[in-house]
Formats: C-alpha cells, structure tokens, sequence
C-alpha cells in the first residue's frame, strides 16, 4: 500500500527547507522541523529515539515495527499521569506534532489516569469483578 509519514526533528540547516516545512525556536534556542515523506511497498524508515512519528495509509498500507531499546529493555507509555513518554517531549515539538496547542494535549494525556491502555467506553458490569488490565501484562 501507500501512506505518508510524518516526523519531527531538529533542524538540519544545510539541507534546503521546503515551503511547507514548520520551525519554531524552544527556549534553548534550538530548531525543530517537520519532515514529510511518502511511503511506498518496500520502503525502509528508520526513526531515531525520541522523535514523534505519525504515519497515514492512502491505501492499504501494511507495517512492520519494532523498537530497540539496548539498555534496560522497558516499556514506554503514551498516556497516563507518570511515565508517560508524550511528557519527556519538548513544547515546540508537540505543537508541531499534534493538532492543538501543546498546553491540550497534556491536559489530554494527564486525563487518563492509568498508563497503560484502557476502553474509553466503560463496559456495563453483569455482576461480576472486571479483572485489572495489568493482568494482560503480568
């Protein structure tokens, strides 16, 4: 299949920028940059640690991801109030990744108070306990 992928970066100043490419300064001075690519069968991406990637099918795209994490092997979470990776992300970043005004999507991501993912439709209790979702980890 086909899609496109998105990803944010800093700023390579020798290569040219195009039009539609964003910048935005943090208070360290240093730049960020939205990078666009179109994916194709056969295509190979590889994503550096820590920067936000977002990829969407024009078609019946397929993936296949994996992580590499050499040190400790864990677990990075996107939602709930600790642990969260979306927190470790640096304001300009966030505004250019996510739709929303940085400020929205962390009180978005502290709304959720688990870190792991959970329904957001709660399910009618039958009379019965519903177990924990940390047993699906453990």
């Amino acid at each position: 299949g086909k899609g496109n992928l998105e990803l944010v970066g800093p700023n390579n100043e020798q290569q040219e920028q195009e039009e539609d490419e964003q910048q935005e300064q943090d208070e360290g001075g240093r730049q960020v940059q939205r990078y666009n690519a179109r994916l194709s069968p056969g295509d190979v991406v590889v994503i550096p640690a820590g920067h936000p990637v977002a990829v969407s099918a024009s078609s019946d795209l397929s993936l296949l991801g994996f992580g590499i994490n050499a040190e400790n092997n864990q677990r990075n979470f996107l939602a709930g109030e600790e642990d969260n990776v979306i927190n470790q992300i640096q304001k300009p970043v966030k505004e250019l990744t996510f739709p929303g005004s940085a400020q929205e999507v962390d009180r978005l991501i502290r709304n959720q108070k688990q870190s792991y993912f959970a329904n957001a439709r709660p399910q009618q209790r039958r009379g019965q306990i519903l177990s924990s979702i940390l047993g699906a980890f453990y």
